[in-house]
């Protein structure tokens, strides 16, 4: 074998690498950027084509359209504090556990080290909670899964969307013992484009990382109930000075960083990403977990990150019976779900700068990304403008109401 599929369209699921019967693949990182590929080694390759069977870029894994949609958030306050959004997939992965099963899912041990692990214990899946903003390593996860499958465990396994499908294709069977839970995905950059801007951002501040320092690339200060004041950011949570003497943590707000502004202009993604089968309502787990965007309800409170949680086959409907008692949940149409989350709809648009930015990294690092961002900053400040004066009007009695009636008023009589 010497290639499993296109290199443009691999997703690094590692679904090939789990699958070898002879350890001839590694997944390795490639070019100035570190997008992981498959390389196959010749001497060890026997030509079974084990790989290719079980690459969902080759064979195509079925999906599932939705069949509800729910606006959650956890009763547990901790789950709700320490999670990206509505705390959905860790309290789904707490019942689990205490079923007796276990779970697996990405854990950030620091920003040299982002990987699948696997979760026996509550204490244990709370280092999983929180986004990541890069791509997970997976490993030989696939191959605990089976195993734990095998041996009658209840698993639930966590993952993007394309995750989802390497693992249903390396294992080759339905189990009823496995729920799939995918989280929405806009893209992923590399693991080496985030540890270059973390080292750069040391090295500018006279700092030298000891490759333990974790980072954080989401706080909630308010929620997407309250009109998009959500903020971003990329926050170092230890670190050791040149002195050797202890730091408190340092902090680089959104936009001041260009790893975290390059993602969410989508700059930085795999070639995949860009043109994702997986981008769509119809989807390969058996529960879909994001940002609920665009919710309309009155159910869940305001100042609180709110979770879309959307079944789309049978056992993902049980999966969501089995955590309603622990969740504040408003079913809601599958249409508003999507309606708000445009990867439910489309891939992420690839950028006019990305072909300069893929040609330019590797001469100029980090230096880059300042002309190659300079147009979208300025325009996601002037949106942060707008949210900012609608927040303050929402916060004046009357005066909004009175907007809003007048706005739909307007609407109706020109429709």
């Amino acid at each position: 074998m010497e290639q499993i599929c296109p290199e443009q369209q691999c997703t690094a699921c590692s679904a090939c690498y789990n699958a070898c019967p002879k350890q001839a693949i590694s997944m390795v990182e490639t070019g100035a950027i570190g997008y992981v590929h498959p390389r196959i080694d010749a001497a060890k390759c026997i030509d079974c084509k084990l790989c290719q069977k079980v690459c969902p870029v080759v064979n195509p894994v079925e999906k599932h359209a939705p069949l509800q949609a729910f606006a959650a958030i956890s009763s547990e306050a901790e789950a709700l504090d320490k999670s990206a959004s509505g705390g959905a997939a860790s309290t789904m992965a707490r019942a689990i556990i205490e079923q007796g099963g276990v779970v697996y899912g990405c854990r950030m041990r620091s920003y040299t080290d982002i990987a699948h692990e696997r979760f026996a214990t509550v204490e244990d899946m709370c280092a999983m909670r929180g986004s990541k903003y890069v791509q997970s390593s997976i490993g030989n996860t696939f191959i605990q899964v089976k195993a734990d499958l095998n041996a009658g465990l209840v698993v639930l396994f966590t993952g993007t969307a394309c995750q989802i499908a390497g693992l249903r294709n390396y294992l080759r069977r339905s189990y009823d013992n496995l729920y799939c839970l995918d989280l929405v995905c806009h893209g992923v950059p590399s693991q080496k484009l985030l540890r270059d801007n973390v080292e750069s951002m040391f090295r500018k501040k006279g700092l030298r990382p000891d490759g333990t320092e974790r980072v954080t690339f989401r706080r909630i200060h308010s929620t997407q109930t309250s009109n998009l004041d959500l903020r971003y950011g990329t926050f170092v949570e230890s670190a050791i000075p040149a002195s050797g003497s202890p730091l408190p943590e340092a902090a680089q707000r959104f936009l001041r960083n260009t790893y975290i502004t390059a993602f969410m202009y989508g700059l930085t993604f795999r070639d995949n990403c860009y043109h994702c089968p997986y981008a769509c309502a119809a989807r390969t787990a058996d529960v879909t977990v994001a940002d609920f965007w665009g919710y309309q309800g009155t159910v869940i409170p305001r100042g609180k990150g709110v979770s879309l949680i959307m079944p789309s086959t049978a056992k993902g409907q049980r999966l969501v019976e089995m955590v309603r008692p622990h969740m504040l949940m408003e079913e809601r149409t599958v249409a508003e779900a999507v309606d708000g989350n445009g990867q439910l709809k489309r891939p992420s648009t690839c950028p006019p700068e990305r072909a300069a930015f893929v040609s330019g990294y590797a001469r100029l690092g980090e230096a880059v990304f300042a002309p190659l961002l300079r147009g979208y900053k300025w325009g996601y400040r002037l949106k942060q403008m707008r949210v900012n004066a609608i927040n303050a009007i929402r916060r004046i009695p009357v005066v909004y109401p009175l907007l809003k009636y007048l706005y739909k008023r307007i609407k109706h009589s020109v429709g």
